[in-house]
């Protein structure tokens, strides 16, 4: 359990200085949209931003469980449970059952880390951990995440043994989406 906490720390140290460094160069208005255009890369190919059709996993029920205070000092704390219904391409329906630790940085900024499991209609699973961002956008968090998943020895979860997932969240009414790293 302590290394899956470190790995989770790094992983949110990580997002973090890549979110604020990767804001100080986004000065312009232009400089956005050029980010968000097909671009092409140092080795020729052109990447594109990550679309809703391609991703992995997505969700639109979310059962929130509850939640508890853990501090207040020097960062509000918090901790959530969460279990959402979704579908995995290539599986069907699944359950993803979650626990985060939220650190509120700010009223605007949200460092969470989370584990989890992804759960079959016939009980088998994958465990998972996870840090995120969240940002408060137009009165609605919306949370970048990565997620790592262990391994199973069930044959339909396979394909997510040791791969890892971007995710985009927004809490409410919205679908949420995971992508996989190839």
């Amino acid at each position: 359990m302590k290394s899956v906490e470190v790995l989770s720390l790094c992983l949110s140290v990580f997002l973090i200085i890549a979110f604020t460094i990767g804001g100080l160069f986004l000065t312009r208005p232009e400089t956005f949209v050029q980010a968000l255009s097909p671009q092409q890369s140092i080795n020729g190919q052109i990447t594109v931003p990550l679309d809703v059709a391609d991703s992995i996993f997505n969700e639109n029920t979310t059962t929130f469980l509850g939640s508890k205070n853990i501090s207040l000092t020097p960062y509000r704390m918090t901790e959530s449970h969460h279990t959402d219904q979704g579908f995995l391409k290539g599986v069907g329906n699944v359950t993803n059952n979650q626990t985060y630790i939220d650190t509120y940085l700010s009223d605007t900024l949200v460092q969470s880390i989370g584990n989890g499991t992804f759960e079959t209609p016939d009980g088998k699973s994958i465990a998972w951990i996870s840090s995120a961002i969240g940002k408060s956008v137009d009165d609605r968090w919306v949370f970048y995440g990565i997620r790592l998943f262990n391994s199973t020895q069930n044959e339909s979860l396979s394909l997510l043994n040791n791969s890892i997932g971007l995710s985009k969240s927004v809490l409410g009414n919205e679908t949420d989406y995971m992508w996989i790293l190839k």
